[in-house]
């Protein structure tokens, strides 16, 4: 018992006498133990901060850096694209110039001699060059339009087929069987 008053004696002094390094009546808080934590580590409370700070500076620098090179990126695929599309609309209209010129003189010089052939009428060979012209056009557009449909036919018939061959792989029978079962089923 006697140790027991003499430990609780001790607690109580210890209790009344003031800390040394904090001035009385202050108690340690959370903050004032992180900053003690801190001061450990070899760092301030008030240079934790700073070098936080200065971290987030340079990370907003870095992602500024990142949207301006991705926006210069930009920039530069849309002029690329438009000069590009104005080279090709200058070039477009000076082939055709040339093709238009080139044909001009062709289909004059068919119907001048034609126009000799028939007896020296120049009327009849600008006709008979006309009429040539027309027909010759029209059947290389017919000739072009049917064989452009032939092959998107083709190429979507061989689609089908492949997938018809992909099935019959995947499910043992293809559409066409499948169908045809299905029909089966129905008439009976």
């Amino acid at each position: 018992m006697l140790e027991r008053d003499a430990m609780a004696a001790r607690l109580e002094t210890v209790a009344r006498k003031p800390r040394a390094a904090e001035p009385e009546g202050t108690k340690e808080t959370r903050a004032a133990k992180e900053t003690h934590e801190l001061e450990q580590g070899g760092m301030t409370t008030s240079e934790a901060l700073k070098l936080l700070l200065k971290q987030a500076r340079e990370v907003k620098e870095y992602f500024s850096y990142y949207v301006t090179a991705k926006t210069d990126i930009a920039k530069l695929r849309l002029r690329n694209t438009l000069i590009w599309f104005a080279l090709s609309a200058l070039g477009f209209v000076a082939l055709g110039g040339v093709f238009i010129t080139a044909s001009w003189f062709v289909l004059s010089g068919i119907a001048g001699g034609l126009g000799v052939l028939f007896g020296d009428r120049p009327w009849i060979g600008n006709i008979a060059t006309g009429l040539l012209a027309t027909t010759g056009l029209g059947l290389g557009t017919y000739y072009a339009v049917a064989k452009r449909m032939k092959i998107s036919r083709n190429g979507t018939i061989q689609r089908y087929e492949e997938r018809k061959a992909r099935l019959e792989i995947e499910f043992g029978h293809n559409i066409d069987q499948a169908a045809g079962a299905a029909s089966a089923k129905k008439r009976k």
